[in-house]
């Protein structure tokens, strides 16, 4: 059966993001990395979150059978990405990991958590936690029954008891506490894979894997220290255990980061947030206002939003657009607004029924969305959320920037706290990018009325689209470079012509011609440049940020792409040798030569392809067991030549085999001589 594969991103020679990437130094060095290839397995993909709350970032391994093998990629890793996935890498493999530089999501394979039914996000979870402890390290101070009320408790605060109340009596867990085990010896948080394995092996005699989908294991932080409080597979996956392959999440608890009980239901609800799929709950700050033009970010603050568990320390619900998109929602709790207004009441998210959520549209013919959802001082973890938020309406926006995230709004921009971001009765946003105006009229302890309107708008005003695209991805020192500048007025139609400011983005020393001061650009209209660039003849290889700044009313919008500096290229002619250079056989038999090729251009070049080619005169059938081979500076290959001597063939022959390179021409051949005697 053939597959169907989508193409989540084709990542080649990019700038590296915060992780998951290669230097390009390493992935090009050819004693390093071996020629492209191409893998298949499952990709597990694990959220670290340090220990401050401060910083995140994502690790990346392909499982394939019972091997794992560590994945980063050439570039930003692609979005969308999550454990669980049978995916396609291309790219080469270093000592160390592969360097993906594409990667393919198989649309046809399930994930084996779908295909069993397991692991899911409705329904009772079953979780198994371990307490692990190193030897040569005092055991710590939590307790196998503390971790048991943190986890289990139904007279106080544990995740069983959060999730049951998030999702409205959806999902909740059971399980068991085991340990502590002492592992056979002490583990770094950078060694997590053998840690896990270690720990499993540790409770095999007292624990039965199949009965369980997650899997999270408490253990010291080790003496060198730990770069995460908590480490989180996003998803689920497939995971060895001594009883067999299972479908499980995993998280990885620092015990010395749950020092209370409310700190250790916070970060086992945010960890777990992340085994049900969920990313962080950001902050999204635009200044004096609470939302600035279409299409821009605005600052985002990573653990930001203090409502949400899925934020900074904190036992606030899962955000409403993160409940909607894992089902702890019913549909008839959402309702969208698109270009109809109209007064809607919200029940507070811990209601017993109701409309939970408003998803409403940012003007017209956009796919940015304000969730609206009201919160209340009851139960057990909304009663500890700081208090301005119970008078009004929290608001979450959605567009392309989200991905699997919630961003916060700060509808009270004029304070510089996060704690106070809701929009109170008797208060109209009218949002001055678009024709939708937001009121909260009043605010009780069972419902918060708002009213919708989409104002009669004759303008929308957006940011400019900024595309950058250089004419050649890899340069030397002293060329002249150009690049495309492509700008898009992303207006409507109905509004008048801007003029933006333009200003060149340049690495120190660098030059270019200059570009115009301004352009006036109309409504839905767009303008192409071109950007001459010089290259200091004194500039180190290595990645150069070059661009375009695009201002219009002190707004300005960046756009970036990387230019690639490397030394020149050298081509060299490759070498092509047939072994043996001579040989005696009888007519009507084969021979087959051992064929050699190696690329000798100089490390700055690009890979090279090359045919073969038969340049003999004999007519005798010929076959390879490769025709053609994709070389880097400096890597080789060995196939072979296979000729068939015909029956009435007698003398000495020349054979001969010929390398092509497109655009090149010949650039090597070698011949061997064969002796037909009877």
């Amino acid at each position: 059966m053939s597959r169907t594969w989508n193409m989540v991103a084709a990542v080649w020679f990019a700038a590296c993001g915060i992780q998951g990437c290669v230097s390009s130094e390493e992935a090009q060095t050819p004693e390093q990395v071996s020629r492209e290839e191409a893998w298949e397995g499952e990709l597990e993909v694990r959220v670290v979150d340090a220990p401050s709350l401060d910083a995140s970032h994502e690790e990346y391994v392909l499982v394939t059978g019972r091997e794992r093998h560590p994945v980063v990629f050439k570039g930003d890793a692609p979005k969308g990405l999550r454990s669980g996935l049978h995916v396609k890498l291309r790219g080469q493999k270093t000592a160390r990991q592969l360097v993906a530089q594409s990667v393919e999501v198989d649309t046809r394979t399930r994930s084996a958590s779908s295909t069993l039914g397991t692991c899911g996000v409705t329904g009772v979870q079953r979780s198994l936690v371990i307490m692990a402890a190193f030897p040569g390290m005092a055991t710590p101070s939590n307790t196998p029954q503390g971790m048991e009320e943190a986890f289990f408790s139904t007279t106080r605060r544990s995740l069983a008891g959060y999730w049951s109340e998030v999702s409205e009596g959806r999902t909740t867990t059971t399980g068991d506490v085991v340990g502590w085990y002492t592992l056979d010896r002490a583990y770094a948080c950078e060694e997590s894979d053998a840690m896990r394995t270690a720990a499993l092996q540790a409770a095999d005699a007292d624990v039965d894997f199949t009965q369980y989908d997650r899997i999270f294991i408490v253990h010291p932080r080790p003496q060198a220290g730990c770069y995460y409080g908590g480490l989180a597979t996003l998803s689920c996956g497939q995971v060895a255990t001594p009883d067999g392959t299972v479908t499980a999440s995993t998280a990885w608890l620092v015990a010395q980061s749950m020092n209370t009980h409310d700190s250790a239901v916070q970060l086992i609800t945010h960890e777990a947030g992340h085994n049900l799929s969920l990313n962080h709950s950001q902050t999204r700050d635009f200044g004096a206002e609470p939302l600035s033009l279409l299409n821009l970010a605005g600052t985002l603050d990573e653990y930001g939003d203090v409502f949400s568990t899925m934020g900074r320390w904190n036992l606030g619900h899962y955000a409403v657009p993160h409940k909607a998109r894992i089902g702890w929602l019913a549909p008839s709790s959402v309702v969208q607004v698109d270009g109809v207004g109209g007064t809607f009441t919200l029940a507070p998210v811990v209601a017993s029924g109701g409309v939970k959520a408003l998803k409403v549209r940012r003007g017209q013919g956009n796919d940015a969305w304000l969730w609206l959802e009201y919160r209340q001082q009851v139960g057990s973890y909304e009663s500890t959320l700081p208090s301005q938020v119970f008078g009004g309406a929290l608001i979450h926006y959605e567009d392309a920037d989200t991905r699997d995230g919630t961003h916060l709004l700060d509808f009270t921009p004029g304070t510089a706290s996060w704690s106070d971001p809701a929009l109170l009765p008797g208060t109209t946003w009218e949002d001055p990018y678009s024709n939708l105006s937001v009121t909260v009229v009043s605010a009780t302890s069972t419902a918060l009325t708002v009213t919708l309107q989409y104002r009669q708008a004759a303008c929308i005003r957006a940011a400019p689209e900024v595309e950058v695209t250089p004419f050649e991805p890899t340069v030397w020192p002293g060329s002249r470079p150009e690049v495309e500048l492509l700008i898009i007025n992303r207006d409507s139609v109905g509004c008048t012509p801007s003029v933006f400011q333009l200003a060149a983005i340049l690495p120190p020393g660098w030059s270019s011609d200059p570009l115009p001061a301004q352009r006036t650009i109309a409504a839905s209209g767009s303008t192409s440049l071109t950007l001459q660039l010089y290259t200091p003849y004194a500039a180190a290889p290595g990645t150069y940020t070059t661009g375009v700044d695009v201002t219009r009313n002190g707004h300005t919008v960046r756009g970036t792409a990387a230019q690639e500096v490397v030394e020149r290229c050298i081509s060299a002619t490759p070498t092509l040798t047939l072994s043996p250079t001579a040989v005696t056989a009888a007519p009507g038999t084969d021979v087959t030569w051992t064929v050699y090729v190696q690329n000798h251009d100089s490390a700055s070049c690009n890979w090279v392809w090359y045919d073969f080619w038969n340049n003999d005169t004999t007519g005798w059938d010929t076959s390879w067991s490769d025709w053609g081979v994709n070389l880097p500076p400096g890597g080789d290959f060995t196939f072979t030549m296979t000729k068939a001597i015909p029956a009435n063939a007698q003398g000495t022959h020349t054979v001969g085999l010929e390398l092509f390179q497109d655009e090149v021409g010949i650039v090597a051949s070698t011949t061997a001589t064969v002796h037909v005697v009877e």
